[in-house]
């Protein structure tokens, strides 16, 4: 029996996924005999429940005290999408305090938390993306729109699951939408618009080395995959295994194990793609993918005969 604090909840509109996977990560730890301790993380404060009982973490060492005793944790799962679980803050803080965390080293976290660099750094290694413009709040974008070609996507620069996303399709749209997707993020990125199928690849790491999932197509009832789509009962459509030829599903599989290798990614990612012309975009790595019962890297890890308490046991 390990004792592992499952981190969850974080600084953006992202806590409240980040709650829903917490909880299917804590019934499977338990059941595969650790003791789990929640630590919900919200601004400053970060508090440890276990059992009806609670008590306030001291960030000099991560430890807290319950019924008068001081738990000191062996391992931690982190399952914080956004900051400062996603971002890399955290994976920082525990390398200092030498306790051993499931997510992404700082500089891989960091880089992938932001979609500009990440994308940016990866084209010079061959990796196709978007084009893409970011704009900067506080700073005069004027010429910045002069570079946007129609239709284009509007995003948070850094953060997840489509909050505060836009397609734009005119010069008036495209304002509206990078003035929302400022109430989330102090970088806007605006992205061209390729239309194609999109795509998603989980991949992991093993005792026996790592293991690509297979592809899942994702065919949104929407305009995109947006947060409606991804988080409702009645949402896209996701198809797993993809239905593709052997080639372009290797040919996929293969960009997904290079990227997780370039960025020296700890443990864990899922990516993001659009299929046009037999070429794949990278549009996202996201290196603590969703754990929901509704999340695609579980699905995947059911059709190649991973249990969702032995997929945990494998990220723990």
């Amino acid at each position: 029996m390990q004792k592992i604090a499952l981190l969850f909840g974080g600084f953006s509109g992202e806590a409240e996924i980040s709650k829903k996977s917490a909880e299917g990560i804590h019934a499977a730890l338990e059941q595969l005999g650790h003791q789990v301790f929640l630590v919900k993380i919200v601004d400053a404060n970060w508090t440890a429940h276990r059992k009806g009982q609670s008590g306030s973490i001291d960030k000099n060492d991560f430890t807290c005290v319950l019924n008068d005793e001081r738990v000191t944790f062996d391992k931690v799962f982190n399952i914080i999408h956004g900051s400062p679980g996603e971002d890399g803050k955290l994976s920082g803080y525990f390398d200092l305090l030498g306790i051993e965390y499931n997510s992404s080293g700082v500089l891989g976290s960091a880089l992938t938390f932001n979609k500009n660099w990440s994308n940016r750094f990866l084209s010079t290694y061959g990796v196709l993306a978007p084009k893409s413009v970011v704009f900067f709040k506080e700073e005069n974008n004027e010429a910045l729109f002069k570079e946007v070609t129609f239709p284009c996507f509007v995003k948070p620069n850094n953060g997840g699951s489509s909050i505060g996303t836009h397609k734009a399709k005119d010069m008036s749209s495209l304002k509206r939408a990078v003035s929302d997707a400022f109430k989330h993020d102090n970088e806007v990125i605006v992205e061209e618009f390729i239309e194609g199928r999109e795509f998603s690849c989980g991949i992991m790491r093993t005792k026996n080395g790592v293991q690509v999932m297979p592809l899942t197509e994702i065919i949104p009832k929407s305009e995109f995959f947006d947060y409606q789509d991804k988080y409702s009962s009645g949402g896209a459509q996701e198809i797993t295994p993809a239905e593709l030829p052997k080639e372009q599903l290797l040919a996929c599989q293969d960009i997904v194990k290079k990227v997780f290798a370039i960025l020296r990614l700890k443990k864990v990612a899922r990516m993001d793609f659009i299929l046009k012309n037999d070429q794949f975009y990278l549009i996202e790595v996201n290196t603590i993918p969703g754990m929901s019962p509704r999340s695609i890297l579980p699905q995947q890890a059911g059709h190649i005969g991973y249990s969702f308490e032995e997929l945990v046991e494998v990220l723990i």
